[in-house]
């Protein structure tokens, strides 16, 4: 019972339903997972993603944003000018001065102004109260400090500009540097702790008074995955009960005239994630932690790039900065806010919120939607089913095609949906299985090819020719030991006199006269495309037409029977120098239908062949002697043989058999025959046909010239025949039939 089962399994090739089921489990594991963690599979589906959007970058028509954006560059060109960074906050105010009478509508600041600049009067003053005695002049000198302090001159033009500030986002707790800008969201504690949002616990601020002054604030804090790209970034950040925007998010907002935003969220069990935030009536979908796609438009420097020393010269034309929203920010390898992203490495910082900000107010966000894990799953179970049924149908190169095929299909439908509708959908995931499935059916079949071709080899190499076996384990399911009723040639060979000769041999030299006997003898049928069936003493049996399909198998056997009788005869002096007998053999050939298969007990078994059709080629053999002919065929094989000389010799019936069987022996080629043995045969079937017609004197006469002309044993068997029928009172229905009583 237990070796069924296994055979049973065996056959329903069950490792690929193992396969692909272990990966369908696996991969609903994996839906919904934290696409920001590291792994294996994430990184697989960080590098599709890659490829996919840098081929969509390709794909896509370059085009100006409808929302003008402008990035001030703060670049080498502008230290090189201006000196080292930081700079002063009167450098600074004084660039947001040029960029309001450009005309800018929006200027945001990629940079954290997080420590006090130096007052240079109240430097002094600190100086000289140091002193037992201080000068009359330094009350009138703490009465202008004010108006030195550079930072509340900048305040002053941020308030004037209506400008947004970034900060940092820390994971340290107990760093908390400077202001916060005004939350977009208040939380309270029952529904802040439940959300699934990222929550920093520390930040890194501007100085208070450029935070009041300033329109508003966010985060510039940028977050790469574990392989160091950067792909996603937050539009939100909890910290202590509220939700802040990032700079792109604010930004937008003071662009928009938007003084707040909707946050979506849903409730999955005792949780909140976040599902999208809403300006207006645009609806900007994220992540459960409120990530989004950043939505690259194309390598850096995409946006129009300014360097900063020619805003602050004047030397920027008005079209260039009118109605802008302004990014300040810096592409200066220096000042270390360069990242590694899809699109290129040193790609600058403030570029990124540039391309968010430009999507948050023109759209162009791609997402995975909520019903992701679910589409994931029905189509990893469709495409596994589906390769699992068609490959049990195809061939190896059949999987090959399909399963490549059917990859190449869910890659172009994932392409096509992130093209035209941004749904960012898991390639990697998806290919992965019907991959796994067709390496494990690839794999298998292999092995299993290799396994027949060792079986194949194993089960036919002694009775098929080397060239046989390679074409049959080209297609090694089209061959085996199971039965089959099909048309074959048999041959039967035997070495005349053999038992005398063996008794006048010692086994040693029995064993090399046999050696070197079927050797030549067997490359003789294999060269002519025939089956071994077996060597039983002297004997060689041998047939065409299995395992491999041959239409021409009568011409081989009596192609190879003609060559086996030539090699005998080549064998004859060789055996005489080495002190063995001469030998002599006896072939007979039958076309006819047979059984053909693997036969025998469940000790022993043989590829061979049964049926009346080879018994008719062993008596063809026996009977070899009786005519003195070392070679007979049957009717069916004569009719079916082309090119070969034959003479016919009788027709018989032999025992056991009730219908008669015309006979032949062939002599050679045609385009070889010696002319004179052509004319013989002429003669023969006069005499055979005088012999039909009973005319016994005239038929005798014939015997007697060809006696004279050939004295072979085949006219001297009729001779005495044709004395012993003259006595006899033949039926009216004689038809020259002679019964073989023995075998």
């Amino acid at each position: 019972m237990t070796r069924s089962w296994v055979r049973w399994l065996a056959k329903q090739r069950i490792s690929p339903w193992c396969a692909g089921g272990i990966w369908f489990i696996f991969a609903g594991l994996l839906s919904g997972y934290d696409t920001h963690a590291p792994g294996l599979i994430n990184r697989l589906e960080s590098l599709y993603y890659d490829i996919r959007l840098e081929l969509s970058l390709a794909l896509r028509p370059k085009a100006a944003s409808e929302t003008p954006i402008l990035i001030i560059d703060i670049d080498a060109e502008s230290l090189l000018a201006e000196g080292r960074w930081p700079w002063s906050r009167e450098k600074v105010g004084r660039l947001v001065q040029a960029l309001m009478d450009q005309g800018a509508a929006t200027i945001a600041f990629d940079v954290v102004f997080s420590e006090p600049q130096r007052n240079p009067a109240n430097q002094v003053i600190r100086a000289f109260l140091a002193q037992d005695e201080s000068p009359d002049w330094l009350k009138e000198l703490a009465e202008i400090a004010p108006n030195l302090d550079a930072d509340e001159g900048f305040a002053q033009q941020l308030n004037e500009s209506g400008g947004v500030l970034g900060f940092f986002f820390e994971e340290n707790p107990n760093l908390k540097v400077g202001a916060l800008p005004q939350p977009i969201k208040r939380l309270e504690p029952e529904t802040y702790e439940p959300l699934v949002v990222l929550k920093r616990p520390g930040y890194t601020g501007n100085l208070a008074t450029l935070t009041e002054s300033a329109a508003g604030g966010g985060f510039v804090t940028t977050f790469t995955d574990p392989d160091g790209i950067v792909r996603h970034s937050p539009l939100v950040i909890g910290f202590k009960g509220a939700l802040y925007p990032s700079l792109s998010l604010a930004a937008a907002m003071h662009y928009l005239f938007i003084e707040e935003v909707a946050v979506e969220t849903a409730s999955i069990g005792t949780i909140d994630t976040l599902t999208g935030v809403r300006l207006l009536q645009d609806r900007v979908p994220t992540d459960a932690r409120g990530f989004v796609n950043i939505p690259y438009k194309g390598g850096r420097q995409h946006y129009p790039y300014l360097s900063a020393t020619k805003a602050l010269r004047g030397q920027l034309k008005p079209e260039q900065v009118q109605d802008a929203l302004v990014f300040v920010g810096t592409s200066a390898i220096g000042l270390a806010d360069l990242r590694s992203t899809p699109v290129g490495p040193q790609y600058p910082g403030v570029e990124i919120h540039a391309s968010i900000a430009d999507a948050l107010i023109n759209g162009g966000f791609t997402y995975r939607p909520d019903w992701e894990a679910g589409a994931t799953q029905v189509l990893l179970l469709v495409s596994i089913l589906l390769l699992i049924l068609i490959f049990h149908l195809i061939g190896v190169w059949g999987m090959v095609v399909g399963g490549g095929s059917l990859v190449a299909a869910l890659l172009g439908f994932n392409f096509w949906l992130w093209q035209t509708h941004g749904l960012d959908l898991p390639g990697a995931t998806i290919i992965i299985g019907p991959t796994l499935i067709s390496v494990v059916y690839l794999t298998e079949g292999f092995l299993r090819e290799s396994q027949q071709r060792k079986r194949l080899k194993g089960m036919f190499d002694q009775y098929v020719p080397p060239a046989h076996i390679d074409h049959m384990i080209e297609d090694p399911e089209s061959y085996g030991f199971q039965g089959e009723y099909k048309e074959l040639t048999v041959l039967f060979s035997d070495i005349r006199g053999f038992t005398n000769i063996s008794e006048s041999l010692t086994a040693n030299q029995l064993k090399l006269m046999l050696n070197e006997y079927f050797t030549p003898i067997t490359e003789a049928i294999f060269d002519n495309e025939g089956t071994i069936d077996k060597y039983v003493g002297d004997m060689v049996m041998a047939f065409w037409g299995a395992p491999i399909e041959d239409e021409r198998h009568p011409q081989h056997a009596v192609n190879a029977a003609l060559k086996m009788l030539k090699l005998t005869e080549d064998l004859k002096s060789e055996f005489k120098e080495k002190g063995l007998p001469e030998i002599s053999i006896g072939v007979g050939i039958n076309t006819g239908f047979m059984n053909v298969g693997d036969m025998g007990s469940k000790f022993r078994r043989a590829y061979t062949v049964l049926g009346d059709a080879v018994n008719l080629g062993s008596r063809l053999e026996s009977i070899t002697k009786f005519y003195g002919v070392p070679f007979l065929i049957s009717e069916t094989t004569y009719l079916r043989t082309e090119g070969v000389l034959c003479q016919f010799i009788d027709k018989i019936q032999v025992k056991g058999k009730e219908e008669p069987v015309s006979v032949y022996r062939p002599f050679g080629y045609t385009n070889e025959a010696d002319p004179s043995l052509i004319e013989e045969l002429e003669q023969w079937s006069q005499v055979y046909s005088s012999y039909l017609k009973r005319e016994w004197a005239l038929a005798q006469n014939g015997l007697d010239r060809l006696i004279t002309i050939a004295p072979r044993e085949l006219y001297k068997v009729y001779s005495k025949r044709i004395r012993e029928l003259e006595g006899q009172i033949l039926p009216d229905d004689w038809d020259g039939t002679f019964k073989h009583t023995s075998k």
